[in-house]
């Protein structure tokens, strides 16, 4: 019988793989996918300039979880800089101050108070009043895009404890790995590799307390297993552990987890989000004709492009890196209305919007587009949505989902997390840490 079986080899199953691994503990890290790292994906194809990121992309803030790890795997990270623009109808408009714009909505949050309600709600009464209407159009496209949430049902107290956008200058800062994030993932299940199976899915956990059999099947349709141990720590996305029974993905638990912790599951919501990258075979932007046609210079410099296109209203460059990467983005309600498009039409919508964002003809863009990635992460069985949000009214949820059951069943990823940390590869990594601790505590007694 194994000390620990871990479900889930993303950034929270791994890191405390590797921590309760070196703490001499017998255990295996069950995969549903052939390959490691969950909603962190890197492509590599030889005949792009840089690896592309289909899921996890920047390092937010100062990310102290993973900037330790870069520090240890000697991996070079490289912050986006360059400018921000605005396009309105043929109109592109400088955005150097998006940071101090959003702030001047988002501190006018519920600070304090004891009642809590939508962003829509809060957008309602019109915070700022007339001075700040296109003000609060672009925290409304950044709480869809970055919090991949819908207005509606994101809670605002959660919004005030995730930090109010350009109040500290090192938490708006962005960073990319160079070689690709995969690298991280990696370095840290090195010393676990051979604990890995992937492949694996996991349909049922049967518990009681010190005791777990969990069943499995393999991806290949080979004949189903089971393991025995003393505990299990689950780190599946909060879209999976939601799935209806029966689905594929979906993890029965004998006895279930409770009505707390279903309350708390229900309070969560997995957020929604597109994605396409463009390979192109120049930088249209940063041509000289391109930018007397925006009148501006230094089109050149592009990293973020921002807009109300009903498809993908906010693209990104790979910039400072000059490389013709850009990448098309759609968080929260229009994410849920493309990600139920055919790949192919997720696609020409893209190119089509780059090609407004850019100023010539769907033809033309089509033309350059040397490659396209994509994944739906709303359609994936084992992701079910892109990271979570909390519902109105969810006060302490992340953190009773985050309570072991019985000391036995344990829980981590990102939606676990505390102190705003949810939706980000550092606060996945550490609530991996933090499971692997409560782990420790619980063989100890």
């Amino acid at each position: 019988m194994l000390d620990v079986v871990i479900i889930g080899a993303g950034a929270a199953g791994i890191a405390a793989a590797r921590e309760l691994h070196e703490q001499g503990l017998r255990l295996t890290v069950l995969e549903a996918r052939e390959r490691i790292g969950g909603r962190v994906w890197t492509h590599r194809d030889p005949k792009t300039p840089v690896p592309i990121e289909l899921g996890a992309e920047f390092i937010h803030g100062t990310a102290e979880e993973i900037e330790k790890i870069l520090q240890d795997a000697h991996l070079p990270v490289v912050d986006i800089e360059g400018r921000r623009w605005m396009v309105s109808g043929t109109r592109w408009t400088p955005l150097d101050d998006f940071w101090t714009r959003l702030y001047r909505v988002m501190h006018l949050l519920d600070k304090g108070s004891k009642r809590d309600r939508s962003f829509q709600a809060f957008l309602d009464t019109r915070p700022g009043g007339k001075r700040l209407a296109r003000d609060r159009q672009l925290a409304r496209q950044f709480v869809e895009g970055f919090h991949a949430a819908d207005p509606r049902l994101i809670s605002t107290k959660a919004l005030v404890e995730s930090g109010t956008p350009g109040e500290e200058v090192r938490e708006t800062r962005l960073g990319h790995v160079v070689d690709g994030y995969d690298r991280l993932i990696e370095w840290m299940a090195t010393p676990v590799a051979d604990r890995i199976r992937l492949g694996a899915i996991v349909t049922r956990v049967t518990w009681s307390r010190g005791h777990a059999l969990v069943e499995v099947k393999h991806a290949d349709g080979r004949d189903r297993f089971e393991v025995e141990a003393r505990a299990v720590l689950v780190t599946v996305p909060l879209g999976v552990l939601q799935a209806p029974r029966g689905d594929v993905g979906a993890i029965a638990f004998e006895p279930n987890l409770g009505r707390v912790k279903r309350a708390a599951l229900d309070s969560l919501v997995s957020g929604s989000v597109v994605r396409v990258a463009l390979h192109l075979r120049e930088r249209v932007w940063a041509s000289e004709n391109f930018g007397k046609k925006v009148k501006d210079e230094e089109t050149d410099a592009l990293s973020f492009l921002h807009s109300n296109d009903p498809d993908f209203p906010v693209w990104w460059t790979a910039y400072p890196l000059r490389v013709p990467v850009i990448v098309g983005w759609r968080g929260g309600p229009g994410a849920m209305r493309l990600s139920q498009l055919p790949p192919d039409e997720i696609e020409a919508q893209a190119i089509a919007s780059l090609a407004r964002h850019l100023k010539t003809t769907t033809t033309r863009m089509r033309s350059i587009v040397e490659g396209v990635w994509t994944h739906n992460w709303e359609l994936d069985p084992f992701a079910r949505g892109a990271y979570s949000y909390q519902r109105v009214g969810a006060a302490n949820a992340t953190d009773v989902l985050a309570r072991p059951l019985k000391r036995t069943l344990f829980f981590a990823g990102e939606a676990t997390g505390a102190g705003g940390s949810t939706g980000t590869v550092d606060g996945a990594i550490g609530t991996g840490r933090r499971a692997a601790k409560q782990i420790m505590r619980a063989f100890s007694t």
